[in-house]
């Protein structure tokens, strides 16, 4: 038993990376993975003409993938599952896009990760009356502060805001456009 105990507590050092291994988050070379659960409260606002705006809560997962192609700059592509019940009403979404972002680092464990992207959507919206999809192209923005709990592992918190460019539904009639805000958290690690 002993014999045991002393082979892990010398292999123990060789298998966690120390500080000065780890190379800051956003250098060049990174590849970065992160899910984006939107385990928060988004307030949605929508615009209907002639009639009042409609207030609902929404939830999502998003997974994405990103590479840090030059220092502090990222590239990803992500795709996610939305969804919602409001009322009798429910609505299944599946969305596909890409992303780019820029790190700004706040300390020696910290940072700002700016990101902006461009997603496609495609919600299927069952309620009492119809059945319908809709397709979406989505603007999102958002800008979590992320922390390095452990060399190489993300957390982080920040705000979210997303509009449609476009909003149609089959025979490419217009529906009402989404804008909306929240927090979300992000939960990562990177590799070089």
């Amino acid at each position: 038993m002993k014999r045991v105990i002393f082979s892990l507590l010398a292999v123990a050092p060789a298998l966690a990376p120390t500080a000065a291994e780890a190379r800051p988050f956003g250098e060049k070379g990174q590849y970065i993975v992160t899910s984006d659960a939107k385990l928060d409260y988004q307030r949605d606002t929508l615009r209907i003409e002639g009639g009042e705006d409609e207030t609902r809560t929404r939830y999502a997962f998003k997974l994405a993938g990103d590479y840090s192609s030059f220092r502090r700059v990222t590239f990803g592509l992500e795709v996610g599952f939305e969804g919602e019940v409001q009322g009798f009403d429910s609505a299944k979404g599946f969305r596909l896009g890409g992303r780019a972002g820029y790190v700004v680092p706040l300390g020696a464990v910290s940072a700002l990760w700016l990101r902006a992207g461009l997603g496609f959507a495609n919600t299927t919206v069952q309620s009492q009356l119809s059945d319908y999809t809709v397709r979406t192209t989505r603007l999102s923005v958002s800008a979590p502060v992320v922390f390095n709990p452990y060399p190489q592992v993300l957390i982080g918190l920040g705000p979210t805001f997303d509009h449609d460019l476009s909003a149609k539904v089959a025979n490419n009639i217009d529906v009402p456009k989404v804008t909306g805000f929240g927090v979300h958290m992000t939960l990562g690690f990177w590799w070089e």
